[in-house]
């Protein structure tokens, strides 16, 4: 049976992966919104990211929906209770490329020990030496990995295996056959901020968790610490980081998300430091994990055409 389905927020090029695949879609460049949802307002089936709005006001202005095929791990963008009241099936992609982000981690970390920025920079006005660009190496330093789920596990196997570096852990959840395989410690949150010389956030963002990072945890870090961020933003208070980063307490913010990605000016004094790196949330992002993203979300909405078991269903029918 034919459904009106609409791919949302899509980046011009990604029609490709969504044409040979005979699904008669559309495709809605923005992601759905207030302002925008009545232009889709016969869909049944939507494939979407994050930033598209389906709280409960927003469905109620699609009565056909039945089912939302995220592209993305989170959902925390859909109201779930809503969804199954109204009998609406949500899936997502649980992994579609984790070792891509933990890849960014060290493209973050290596640009900035290595001064890659400042030395091409030299190079493009004509100076052609080594001077003031000394940097560090990896190799034997502490780095404090906060979660060791998908990502945190892949930045665990590149800093232990990859670059011989001494690698602590911190998770509720600890997975002692993942630190022998990886050959890392699980330790106490303070003792990663106690004995590191690199911590990268890679935990969910919950009330438990937001603003971890304050001044609280950040007077326990060791004076010159490289932080990094690439899961959320609200992780950090931003106001503590950039005390912190003005006291030499953080030597480094390496940062692939902040706190209010929607409105930069809040964050204007962070983004522009001079030892601050950030990046507008692009650690996924390579033409490997957003085809992963498309062909997971693809697979689910033909598992519901054809009446199959949903295996990467949230919850539905």
């Amino acid at each position: 049976m034919n459904k009106k389905i609409y791919f949302v927020e899509l980046n011009k090029g990604e029609e490709k992966y969504i044409s040979n695949k005979n699904l008669n879609a559309e495709y809605f460049y923005e992601p759905v919104s207030e302002k925008n949802v009545e232009q889709i307002s016969d869909a049944e089936i939507i494939s979407a990211m994050v930033h598209s709005d389906f709280s409960e006001s927003v469905l109620k202005k699609l009565p056909n929906l039945k089912m939302i095929a995220l592209r993305s791990v989170g959902y925390n963008n859909v109201d779930l209770r809503f969804c199954a009241e109204q009998g609406i099936v949500v899936s997502h992609v649980p992994d579609y490329g984790s070792h891509a982000i933990a890849e960014h981690v060290f493209a973050l970390l290596l640009s900035s020990i290595r001064n890659i920025e400042v030395a091409e920079e030299n190079v493009e006005n004509g100076i052609f030496d080594e001077k003031g660009l000394c940097g560090e190496t990896l190799k034997g330093k502490t780095i404090g990995i906060i979660g060791t789920g998908k990502i945190g596990a892949h930045v665990c196997r590149i800093a232990s295996l990859g670059f011989g570096m001494n690698v602590l852990a911190f998770d509720v959840h600890q997975n002692l056959e993942l630190a022998e395989k990886y050959n890392f410690k699980y330790v106490e949150l303070d003792e990663i901020y106690k004995q590191s010389h690199v911590i990268s956030l890679h935990a969910p963002l919950f009330p438990s968790t937001t603003h971890m990072i304050n001044k609280k945890s950040l007077l326990k870090m060791n004076d010159g610490t490289i932080l990094i961020n690439t899961s959320r933003g609200k992780l950090i208070c931003t106001e503590d980081l950039v005390a912190a980063l003005k006291s030499g307490k953080i030597a480094k913010a390496l940062l692939d998300v902040i706190e209010n990605e929607n409105n930069l000016k809040k964050d204007r004094e962070l983004i522009h430091m001079d030892n601050v790196i950030v990046t507008p949330h692009i650690a996924y992002y390579t033409h490997e994990t957003v085809e992963n993203m498309y062909t997971g979300s693809i697979e689910s909405i033909s598992e519901y055409l054809n009446n199959k078991k949903i295996k990467n269903q949230i919850f539905g029918n």
